[in-house]
């Protein structure tokens, strides 16, 4: 059924279609036109669910993933230079074996050299700011409160004070997966400190 191809809705609704890989060494794989994956794509989906609308897909996204030539992965120091931590060729598990993988590259930088004392006051459980969404409806739904809002920047925006939370909480700020306006405030107002907009995403 292709590489890791499913037919699944995010919590926030939105409909996921893939994803699959092509070894680009294989020259067959390695010619195929946009149009030709899509309908590669789409032909496993099918097979997994027959019925879904492929228009309810929000983006599209590719990358180049670099492959080992050792088959295995390589979680090592430089050769020229034993600060340097080379992580790569990990492929699907990382996802799963990043925790493990964070604790190694800790333990060779500590061979190193590199000094890390523990910080006591770092409180490693955060609630997780999570709102199931489907559509454009919120779960649990509300006494007064129709759904989500887009439009223009500026024009569902509130003033920022919790009695307006309401108001935050339908208002979308990112329509790929109906972030609302009271969430990226959670998001800012919690113990890490936020200097980007980069970290309020993360």
């Amino acid at each position: 059924l292709g590489k890791g191809v499913l037919v699944q809705t995010t919590l926030w609704g939105n409909l996921i279609l893939g994803p699959t890989a092509r070894d680009m060494h294989n020259e067959e794989a390695r010619n195929m036109s946009p149009a030709t994956v899509q309908e590669y794509i789409l032909s496993k989906c099918k097979k997994l669910c027959p019925y879904f609308d492929p228009k309810e897909t929000f983006h599209a996204f590719c990358g180049a993933r670099a492959k080992s030539s050792r088959g295995d992965w390589i979680i090592e120091p430089s050769s020229k230079d034993g600060n340097f931590i080379h992580v790569a060729g990990i492929d699907s598990p990382g996802l799963a074996g990043s925790p493990a993988i964070a604790l190694e590259v800790v333990r060779l930088l500590q061979e190193a050299g590199l000094e890390t004392p523990a910080n006591k006051s770092f409180n490693p459980n955060r609630a997780p700011i999570i709102t199931p969404k489907a559509g454009m409806l919120v779960y649990p739904p509300k006494i007064g409160r129709r759904g989500l809002k887009m439009g223009p920047v500026g024009k569902n925006d509130s003033n920022g004070t919790d009695a307006e939370e309401a108001k935050m909480a339908s208002n979308v700020i990112c329509k790929c997966e109906k972030v609302t306006e009271l969430e990226v405030v959670r998001a800012v107002r919690r113990s890490l400190p936020i200097d980007s907009t980069q970290v309020i995403r993360k």
